[in-house]
């Protein structure tokens, strides 16, 4: 497919130094080239990955410059009349489209995602819309999704349709996607702060719940957890609320979407906290091997050996330590 209209021979600017392209908008993906200052490219469409701070801005916008080619935006020197980038499709598809489909009529544009939401204008049927993330609100149509477009209003996605398919969009407010630790101690590290402010909120050991998070999100490698900061693989049952942003779908499984990291820690002590048939493993919950295997002795979805897995784990990285004052 052509560059975005104004973005063929965008500039790089390195300061001197090399910029990778990678196979993926995260810094861990490939390295498919090495560009120097000045270099040139041809914008296709963009995408939501990590978070780089380089010597334009610091930003999570990638821009898909190549078949399965991303280069970060924080490196790119735009025009004083920067173009709107598309959304990228899932590749080979580049640039798509969300337009208005309200029937003939013109669709309101919502101070919330809600229609009781004040009312910030109007946008013709037929129109495009500069979409910039999705939000969770008011069901429309049968869908609970709103987009928040250009001027930080929103409309209800029932009436937008997208060609030739919907990308991959983040939440609003959501953190951008993590590339997982180098390491099991550094996992361990990253978790220990947002698994001790839940357990102390909610009354559940710190250790089972950095090794459940080890266990289901495969040390942070997993998709749910490096984009949607999902590292217990919770499912949309019960719905989202109160703990997630909404729901994304994984193959033919839906899962919650989070803020970020620590959201998915505290959302993963209160079910626990909250489901009657654990009230015994939270008599043990200053016995982190007992609980675990008092969580699967009262149904916990894990598998016939999920207890054994999770007191190894506990044991070979000494997780006990994160129940201790600190």
């Amino acid at each position: 497919m052509d560059p975005v209209t104004g973005t063929a021979g965008i500039r790089v600017d390195t300061d001197g130094g090399v910029v990778h392209v990678r196979s993926g908008p995260t810094t861990d993906r490939r390295a498919m080239a090495a560009l120097g200052d000045d270099s040139r490219v041809a914008v296709r469409c963009k995408v939501w990955g990590e978070r780089v701070t380089g010597t334009k801005r610091r930003t999570a916008y990638w821009m898909r410059v190549g078949a399965g080619r991303y280069l970060s935006d924080a490196f790119l020197d735009w025009p004083a009349a920067r173009p709107e980038v598309p959304w990228c499709g899932t590749a080979p598809v580049d640039a798509v489209t969300a337009r208005v489909a309200a029937g003939g009529s013109v669709l309101n544009l919502r101070r919330e995602p809600g229609t009781a939401a004040g009312r910030l204008g109007t946008v013709d049927d037929g129109s495009v819309l500069a979409v910039r993330c999705q939000a969770a609100g008011q069901a429309v149509g049968g869908s609970g999704t709103w987009l928040r477009v250009a001027g930080g209003r929103y409309v209800a996605e029932a009436y937008v349709r997208w060609a030739p398919q919907r990308p991959w969009l983040p939440w609003c407010g959501q953190e951008p996607s993590r590339t997982p630790p180098a390491s099991s101690r550094e996992f361990v590290a990253e978790a220990e702060g947002p698994a001790r402010a839940a357990a102390r909120a909610h009354g559940v050991p710190a250790s089972v719940l950095v090794a459940q998070a080890v266990y289901a999100s495969d040390w942070g490698r997993a998709e749910p957890a490096r984009r949607d900061h999902n590292l217990f693989g919770a499912l949309c049952v019960p719905a989202a609320k109160p703990g997630a942003l909404g729901c994304r779908e994984y193959g033919a499984t839906a899962l919650r979407a989070y803020r970020s990291p620590a959201d998915s820690f505290a959302d993963q002590a209160r079910v626990l906290a909250a489901e009657p048939r654990n009230a015994t493993a939270l008599t043990h919950a200053a016995d982190p091997e007992r609980f675990v295997r008092d969580l699967q002795a009262a149904g916990y979805a894990g598998g016939a050996r999920y207890a054994d897995r999770l007191v190894d784990l506990i044991r070979r990285y000494d997780l006990r330590r994160l129940d201790t004052a600190g």
